[in-house]
Formats: structure tokens, C-alpha cells, sequence
């Protein structure tokens, strides 16, 4: 605001006027809320996330490779009696009763669970199974009364093996079991977890020595730890990138057998009517 004296042309004082001047605006104060402001992380703060995206990485693969695929039952087997079985004329001991035992057609060695035990010493622990042979498929065998847990097992094929649970009773009966299966990871997923163990400790080394690195760089000059983290880190990275597809991709999977029984008739010459199964077993 600018003032100034003038005079008429009669030579009278016209006074102080006052004139106002155009300027700029005022400047906004650096701390006014409405400015808008921006986020800076430090390089640190990057060191950190670096290691943490691949510590998810390494997670993702231990959730997705290192479970078991649990595969669906095969089809149970049809009521029928097996070929090549020969009947014991004579009949079983008191207190046992007779069980015709098929694989559905395949030959299979058939042992049972007598019991387990552990034993645990320090920091270890040890489980010890007592197995039982009983007979390999098909087969005729005489067992007591009650509950016998059976495991079957291919003699082809050491993959192909499932449980079954086997209520034995005064009526003969017959168990026909398709067999399931159990497959761990081969040479892909052994490969895979090496990487990932490997990837996993690089990629936190590589993020600590990234950060330390950072935080103890003076004049805006990096620390001669820095470059080796960063590289360090990105290998990690990509070795756990390398792992993830291997582990899913050869996965072990479980399969569980079907079974299918149902009580003998006496005159074993004549063989029950065959009926379609729609379930993984089938009791009568």
C-alpha cells in the first residue's frame, strides 16, 4: 500500500491518497496440513521389506509344496468270490473265523498290526510297529474273533499299499481290496527343498548385511556391505522362486484303498449275485 500527496490545480492540497499495490501471494507455511507430502523409506526400511517378501516367499512354498495331496479311493471291487481259492473242507478252530482275502485280482502281501510302542530318550523319540504276516493275496486264513488292523502291500509295486480295518466274526467272510497308493517326492522335490533352504538363508543374510550396510553409510556414500547384501538378496529371492514350482509339482500324494465285503455263504459253489458299488466300501 503505497500513499501520496497531491494538489489541485488551484493550488489547494487534495491530501494523502492512497493506492494499493499488486503483489504476490503470500507463501504458504511449510507445515500447513494442506500441502501435500510424500513418503520417503529409507534404504534400510527397503533392506527390511526385501527380506521379508522373501520370507513370504519361503512360506508360500513350505504351504503349498510341503503338504500331502490327498488323492480320491480307487473303485471298490465287485462282489465276487476269487478264482484260484481253495476252501479248507475242515472248519476253523474255536473262537476264529474264516476270511477269504483278495486284492482285487493283484498279489499282495497282507501282514497285521500286533501293536507299537515308544521309546524316547533325551531329545529322541522312536516308534516300534509290531507286523505279523499273515498271507499274500488271494488267500484263505482263520483269524480270532475281534478287530485286526491289516496293511496290504503290492509285491510288484512298493507304492501300491493301504490299511484296512477287519472285523472278524463266527460268520466266514470275504474282503476283496483295491489297493491305494503312496508316493513321496522324487529327485524334483529334493531339488526344491535344497533351493529353498538355501534360498532362505541367502536371502536373510543378503537383507542383514543390506541394512547394517545402509545404517552405517556416512556423506550419502554406501557401505562396501551394501552392493554384496543387495546381490545377496536377490539370489535368495530367485532361488526360492526356483523351489516353489518344483515342490508343488512333485508332491507326495496319498490314495486310500476301497474295500468291499460281505458275508460267505456256506456252499462256497455257489458264489453271490455280483451288484454294482457306487462306495468306497460296501459291508452286508
Amino acid at each position: 500500500m503505497l500513499a501520496a500527496r497531491g494538489r489541485s490545480d488551484d493550488g489547494g492540497d487534495r491530501g494523502l491518497r492512497f493506492f494499493a499495490t499488486a503483489g504476490a501471494e503470500p507463501a504458504r507455511r511449510t507445515g500447513d496440513p494442506s500441502m501435500p507430502t510424500s513418503t520417503i523409506l529409507s534404504p534400510a526400511s527397503r533392506a527390511s521389506r526385501a527380506s521379508f517378501a522373501s520370507l513370504s516367499l519361503a512360506l508360500l512354498a513350505l504351504a503349498s509344496g510341503c503338504g500331502t495331496e490327498h488323492l480320491p479311493p480307487p473303485t471298490a471291487p465287485a462282489r465276487e468270490v476269487p478264482a484260484d481259492v481253495d476252501m479248507p473242507v475242515e472248519p476253523p478252530p474255536q473262537g476264529t473265523g474264516r476270511v477269504v482275502i483278495d486284492a482285487n485280482g493283484e498279489r499282495a502281501k497282507v501282514v497285521e498290526i500286533t501293536g507299537s510302542a515308544t521309546a524316547a530318550a533325551g531329545n529322541y523319540r522312536a516308534t516300534l510297529i509290531g507286523l505279523r504276516p499273515i498271507c499274500t493275496t488271494p488267500c484263505v486264513v482263520d483269524l480270532p474273533y475281534g478287530s485286526h488292523p491289516l496293511v496290504l502291500r503290492s509285491t510288484t509295486d512298493h507304492t501300491r499299499v493301504s490299511e484296512l480295518e477287519l472285523d472278524v466274526g463266527a460268520k466266514p467272510k470275504i474282503v476283496r481290496h483295491s489297493l491305494g497308493e503312496r508316493k513321496d517326492g522324487g529327485t524334483a522335490r529334493s531339488i526344491g527343498a535344497t533351493l529353498l533352504t538355501l534360498g532362505l538363508v541367502t536371502a536373510l543374510t543378503g537383507g542383514i548385511l543390506w541394512g547394517v550396510g545402509e545404517s552405517v553409510s556416512s556423506s550419502g556414500q554406501p557401505s562396501s556391505i551394501t552392493g554384496p547384501g543387495q546381490i545377496l538378496t536377490g539370489i535368495g529371492a530367485a532361488g526360492i522362486g526356483i523351489a516353489i514350482p518344483l515342490l508343488v509339482l512333485d508332491r507326495p500324494s496319498e490314495r486310500p484303498g476301497a474295500t468291499t465285503e460281505w458275508s460267505m455263504p456256506l456252499d462256497t459253489r455257489s458264489p453271490p449275485t455280483t451288484v454294482p458299488n457306487g462306495a468306497a466300501t460296501t459291508r452286508l
